[in-house]
């Protein structure tokens, strides 16, 4: 009788008990997440409006307020500002960014696909690579001037240096993280190197091929925004040196908020754009 009855109570299905986890470490839903956002958003310009109001405690020429900020931006996306609008600097910037990006897509994949695969590109080619890849991409702008000057060639291949390592360094671990099985099988039924490289090992890394770009793709947005501090003659970066250099934070922040809003604008992008990325 008494093991009958502690086999109906086992067979009795038990009640979850709630969860004791702290509402900060759950795991937000995506509309609450972007509640929380927004929200949050909020709050920091309400904080900004309020310390920035006249007589409040920081004085406008150190921080301007969001409202001067807003009328900044309309005046550059009206007027011209050092020869351009706001929308020319900007195109400025993102044809030099997808310019070296794709110069170094063009160099970087081919580079690392063949040092992953060669055995001799590994002992000739690669350690080269590692003496130049811990150059930061900042110290090639004087040489970039002095070979290309003051203009797009220079900051495009300042980009280019940026950008070729994460694609160079994802290719070279596509390769070699191929399942070695795929492989030995391919040469067991007699291809040759080339056709196991084209048919089985490129399709079978492009995933992990194509997310160096988004890495690329960061570090090239980065880059370009200190090329133009340096030597530009257009761009969001050569806009917040100049008006930094006058005074004009109100402008100074217009082009500091365009350029986080492209950054996470292209992170985005390349998100969706790579494959498992809309996870």
């Amino acid at each position: 009788m008494t093991t009958t009855r502690t086999l109906a109570l086992k067979d009795v299905p038990r009640r979850r008990r709630p969860s004791l986890e702290p509402v900060w470490r759950r795991e937000p839903r995506k509309l609450t997440s972007l509640l929380i956002s927004v929200g949050s958003a909020v709050a920091l310009i309400a904080v900004w409006a309020w310390v920035t109001r006249p007589g409040g405690a920081i004085s406008p020429l150190f921080l301007p307020s969001p409202g001067d900020v807003w009328d900044a931006a309309v005046r550059l996306i009206e007027r011209p500002y050092l020869g351009s609008t706001l929308g020319g600097h900007i195109v400025s910037s993102l044809t030099t960014v997808i310019a070296g990006w794709l110069l170094a897509a063009a160099v970087g994949i081919p580079l690392g696909v063949w040092i992953g695969w060669s055995r001799k590109a590994r002992w000739t080619v690669y350690p080269i690579f590692q003496l130049l890849r811990p150059i930061p991409p900042i110290a090639w702008i004087p040489l970039a001037l002095v070979w290309f000057g003051i203009g797009d060639p220079s900051r495009v291949f300042v980009v280019f240096v940026s950008a070729i390592v994460p694609w160079t360094l994802n290719s070279i671990h596509a390769v070699t993280s191929v399942e070695p099985t795929l492989v030995n099988a391919a040469r067991v039924l007699g291809a040759p190197p080339l056709t196991i490289l084209g048919r089985v090992v490129i399709p079978t890394a492009m995933a992990t091929l194509l997310a160096g770009g988004q890495i690329a793709m960061g570090n090239a947005w980065t880059t370009v925004i200190a090329a133009e501090l340096l030597g530009a003659l257009s761009g969001l970066g050569y806009v917040a040196l100049n008006s930094s250099r006058t005074l004009d934070t109100d402008i100074l922040l217009v082009s500091m908020i365009t350029i986080g809003l492209i950054g996470a604008l292209l992170s985005a992008l390349m998100k969706l754009l790579t494959p498992g990325g809309r996870r």
